[in-house]
């Protein structure tokens, strides 16, 4: 005999089986809520007791807090599991609401918050199957209205009027309710005609005002309720201003059981009306279970300096603005799923991620260091299984990395020589059981190294096993490449152009290294702004015999042709610069190429390139 719904749903809840949840409809026996009953909210709280009541007075079920829904032909089916923060659920509580509210006492009711990580979990309400003689159950009429279901019996004593109690009525409805003949139709209409003075109507709440406590910027508050419909449309304010993240925010009640929007205001910015189930994807996307602390991250939504924004559930892009990981925005990456927060690319010269060890450095060396962080994301197996490493070179082989790699070679007048990129063994391998090492050479006909590409692809260790380290290193001997006129060994110096080219080409590499790992890293959220860090440096001369076989330590301008730079100092001691690319995922070729080439400009500037044209430094 097959289980009846309800009792497969409560061995999945015993069973913590969440995800076997994902893709059932909601029906008469489970309800599914994305966020918890805001019990200091009226309307909320009344929401929770109503729902109770309707399980108890029908055959019971489960009432599961902490999952989103889609609408699939007029139905809302699971889609996802969306835990809520522990802080926000307080069991006991919630049973003494129900307790109070519901009459008659609902029997062997269970609430228990089931924890799914240290900070976040799955509410579940579990109303068991009420006897018939209990039924039906009440509760006071909603938001305190005066309404056909409110309860309560007018009784004539001999010269007065008494008004039945709320416990009197409830058991005079259920005699009635389980006669053999049921009530009579004159019987009910007499109820529902006294049903508006039955039991006074508690006294109306004293809501804050819209803008409260926000000073100044309380315009901004009204003005935006106002653009949203006001009282109507979005329902009363729940609690004064409060300040969070780089703004103010107030939350609001909604109305007819939809989530409550927030008003939002930042500073010289006109306010904003965030729909409820946006603005759950924006605490979500700041990687914290503390709401100030989340919003501190990602920002507040921007709105324009002289009228509201309205920001509505459907919404696919929302722009964010003062938040810590910096400019940034929320937008869906897949159909139909929650908006996800996403940096703008930004560049800086913050390079201090430069620790890895390459062993005998190259007359020009480049790196490119990838640096990303999923929330709740954690590679599965202990150590990467060969197929993984496998795949690390097979990304590399198919990269345009590959065939720059060729050009280089190639520039120098000689046939082109296609780079073999292997797993490294032996005693100079960086493999690891979290990490994988990939290598390309390229030789000079007389022996020597001429190119070197070694890329190393890193998971997360027991401090941050969500994060992701990607490099590759490009070493090149440049005195081993000859100059296409020229019989005699020499060292040829790369083109500032050719160097943009290089750095973009290991940019596009580096960026595509998570999908060994991952293939859909794309679709994932952000626990920290990714970024790309570029390293540019300047090794030793290799010992001449007219020397006395000292090494000598080079200059950028020895291995770097600056001339594209323009007029500019005659001697530029430096060894080494850098640069960083926050967002790197994000833009087309030709904007990794600005990028880049915009930094390089900049950077020339502070060396004294006062008519550095970062054109010149693009390629045609």
């Amino acid at each position: 005999m097959s289980s009846s719904p309800a009792t497969t749903a409560r061995e999945w809840v015993s069973a913590r089986s969440w995800d076997r949840f994902v893709g059932t409809p909601e029906s008469a026996v489970l309800d599914v809520k994305s966020g918890v009953y805001r019990l200091d909210d009226p309307a909320s709280a009344g929401e929770l007791i109503k729902d109770v009541a309707a399980f108890a007075n029908s055959r019971g079920g489960l009432l599961l807090v902490g999952f989103g829904t889609r609408v699939e032909n007029g139905r809302e089916i699971i889609d996802e599991l969306k835990p809520v923060p522990a802080g926000l659920v307080d069991v006991d509580r919630y049973r003494k609401l129900v307790r109070d509210r519901v009459r008659p006492l609902v029997r062997n009711l269970s609430v228990v918050f089931y924890p799914v990580d240290d900070e976040r979990g799955v509410l579940v309400i579990d109303i068991p199957v009420q006897p018939e003689t209990a039924k039906p159950f009440v509760v006071p009429g909603p938001d305190g209205r005066r309404a056909p279901t409110a309860v309560g019996v007018p009784i004539r004593d001999a010269d007065a009027t008494h008004w039945l109690s709320h416990d009197d009525l409830q058991r005079l409805l259920s005699t009635g309710w389980n006669a053999a003949d049921s009530p009579r139709a004159d019987i009910i209409d007499a109820l529902h005609e006294a049903v508006a003075a039955a039991v006074p109507a508690p006294p109306r709440p004293n809501h804050p005002e819209v803008g409260e406590g926000a000073g100044r910027q309380r315009r901004n508050f009204t003005t935006a309720y106002a653009a949203g419909g006001g009282q109507t449309a979005l329902g009363h304010a729940t609690q004064p201003v409060a300040a969070v993240g780089p703004g103010l925010i107030q939350p609001l009640a909604g109305r007819d059981g939809a989530p409550g929007s927030v008003l939002t205001v930042v500073p010289n910015r006109s306010g904003a009306v965030v729909a409820g189930d946006i603005w759950d994807d924006l605490c979500d996307a700041g990687n914290a279970a503390d709401l100030e602390m989340s919003i501190n991250n990602v920002g507040l939504p921007l709105a324009p300096d002289t009228s509201p924004l309205l920001i509505c559930s459907d919404a696919q892009t929302v722009e964010l603005e003062g938040g810590r990981w910096g400019q940034g925005r929320l937008v869906q990456v897949s159909p139909g799923g929650r908006l996800l927060w996403r940096p703008h690319t930004s560049r800086d010269f913050e390079t201090h991620h430069n620790n890895f060890a390459i062993g005998e450095l190259p007359e020009l060396h480049l790196r490119v260091l990838l640096d990303v962080a999923w929330q709740s994301w954690k590679y599965g197996p202990q150590s990467l299984p060969v197929a993984v490493r496998q795949r690390h070179r097979d990304l590399l082989t198919e990269s345009g990395l590959a065939g720059h790699v060729s050009r280089l070679s190639q520039g120098q007048g000689r046939d082109v020589v296609a780079p073999v990129w292997n797993l490294v063994s032996g005693s100079n391998s960086n493999h690891s059981a979290i990490s994988s090492h990939v290598r390309a050479q390229i030789t000079a006909p007389d022996g020597p190294l001429e190119v070197t590409v070694d890329s190393v692809l890193q998971t997360g260790n027991w401090r941050s096993p969500s994060s992701v380290l990607a490099t590759i290193d490009l070493g090149i001997n440049l005195r081993h490449m000859l100059k296409p006129e020229s019989t005699q060994t020499m060292r040829s110096r790369l083109s500032i152009v050719d160097l943009v080219d290089a750095l973009v080409m290991m940019w596009d590499a580096v960026v595509s290294l998570p999908e060994a790992l991952e293939p859909n890293f794309a679709r994932l959220p952000y626990a920290a702004p990714p970024f790309v860090v570029f390293y540019i440096h300047a090794g030793t001369a290799a010992p001449d015999a007219g020397n006395e076989g000292v090494a000598r330590q080079l200059n950028l301008p020895d291995v770097l042709d600056l001339a594209p730079l323009g007029d500019g100092p005659h001697d530029v001691s430096r060894t080494q610069t850098g640069l960083r690319i926050v967002g790197p995922f994000e833009p087309e070729r030709a904007a990794r190429q600005r990028l880049v080439a915009d930094s390089l400009s900049d950077l020339a500037l502070g060396w004294g390139f006062l008519s550095a044209d970062v054109n010149g430094l693009l390629a045609n």
